[in-house]
């Protein structure tokens, strides 16, 4: 899942001066750690009679709009003319390296401190660990591991991603550049109606193991498309082959899109979306409430790319508490549901808003530690290992990761100063 992205200096148009670009990652890293938060009450409020709290569908669908924008780039460029061709390999590597070691860390203690969830035999050992489950009958499930459904998904966009933005970029450079453009955004269009007709296709079969098919990438193909879309704009922009004037005036109002995305939330939250809490739902109302996650996800990366840092959506998200939740992310994802099951089992809670609070208080008091020690210990050595071993070759490349919120001068406008990038290297190196 997007959790797992980093988020680097060229995670921000280059065109920018080097304090807007810096309040730019730091509202991406901050609407990561909004998106992590989400999930965490989602899994909690349903356990209570406040079910209706939380935007169904939001956490993950977030996640994937969010992985969409930030790694669809380096394809947009090349098919612009404007980077150069993608290393797939350095890709893979670096993704695998990003996902595995700290899911394996939590599989295996979560497999020793809770019996009940571990794999069993050699074959459910290796589609729990491969991360493969969700393609494979619901008896493998896991109630403790189950929110890594969106980590397999994830990781079957790593797979198609470069398949796909390969394709697109390979017919765009054929073209003129202003057509080439309009011809990827036209194909990533095409998510939709393939998104939500394989949708459509597992309904009306029955398909055995109904669960398992609607986790599959076909069904967020759309997700990860619209976060690609945001980065075709943008680079496009950059490029100078499309302007965004319409768009960045509605992105400038500091309240037009917040208010529009909580409308839009309203919506998928209302009785119209379905029942609340993860009761079965009827066809329509599944579209509806997915579909308006999305809109809200994607509303609010708009507001990060392209809204003014003195906005309120950006000033929560690019602040340091926030940043924090949003480096730590990836590891609150992987722990939460663990402890939610463990404290199920061996605590008694309250009914009522006491209960709910009560929960939430005791999740995050686990999670948000374990998830700051899983990012110290495993992933930003794992990072710096894959750095000092994998280097970059490519120019367009020999990224660092900015530890949002500090901003730091450049000399160039799309490099970091020497002093920048001494700093950056001490700090965070890249995914």
């Amino acid at each position: 899942m997007a959790a797992s992205t980093t988020v680097t200096w060229e995670d921000a148009p280059g065109d920018e001066d080097p304090a807007r670009r810096a309040a730019q990652i730091a509202s991406l890293t901050g609407l990561r750690g909004f998106a992590a938060l989400m999930v965490v009450l989602i899994h909690t409020s349903v356990l209570t009679e406040f079910s209706w709290l939380g935007v169904p569908e939001y956490g993950p669908v977030s996640l994937f709009v969010l992985s969409g924008f930030l790694l669809y780039r380096p394809w947009a460029r090349w098919g612009m003319r404007t980077g150069s061709r993608p290393d797939v390999l350095d890709f893979a590597r670096r993704r695998l390296l990003r996902i595995f070691p700290a899911y394996l860390v939590v599989l295996l203690v979560v497999s020793v401190v809770y019996a009940d969830d571990r794999p069993e035999g050699a074959r459910e050992w290796f589609q729990a660990a491969s991360l493969t489950w969700i393609y494979t009958t619901q008896d493998s499930v896991r109630n403790s591991l189950f929110q890594t459904w969106s980590l397999a998904t994830e990781l079957s966009w790593y797979v198609a991603l470069p398949i796909m933005g390969g394709v697109a970029a390979l017919a765009a450079r054929r073209m003129d550049p202003r057509t080439g453009l309009r011809v990827t955004a036209a194909l990533l269009c095409l998510s939709v109606p393939i998104s939500f007709g394989y949708r459509r296709w597992v309904e009306t079969e029955g398909l055995e193991d109904y669960l398992t098919y609607t986790l599959w990438l076909p069904a967020f193909l759309f997700c990860f498309a619209a976060g690609a879309m945001v980065t075709l704009l943008l680079e496009g922009e950059r490029a100078r082959l499309v302007r965004l004037t319409a768009l960045r005036r509605v992105c400038e109002d500091r309240w037009a899109l917040l208010v529009l995305a909580v409308a839009v939330a309203l919506v998928g939250t209302s009785s119209v979306a379905g029942p609340d809490g993860f009761a079965d739902i009827a066809y329509g109302e599944q579209q509806l409430r997915v579909s308006c996650a999305a809109v809200v996800a994607v509303l609010l990366l708009l507001v990060a790319v392209f809204g003014p840092p003195s906005g309120p959506v950006n000033r929560v998200l690019s602040a340091p508490w926030s940043n924090a939740i949003g480096r730590w992310s990836y590891g609150i994802y992987l722990w939460h549901l663990p402890v939610v099951v463990v404290l199920e089992r061996d605590l008694t809670f309250t009914d009522g808003l006491g209960g709910l609070l009560w929960r939430l208080a005791m999740v995050l008091a686990v999670s948000v530690p374990l998830g700051a020690a899983t990012y110290a210990w495993v992933e930003r050595p794992t990072m710096a290992w894959a750095r000092r071993r994998y280097p970059s070759t490519s120019p367009s490349r020999g990224r660092r990761v900015l530890d949002p919120p500090t901003a730091a001068s450049s000399s160039t406008a799309d490099q970091p100063s020497a002093a920048t990038a001494d700093t950056q290297r001490r700090r965070s190196p890249e995914a």
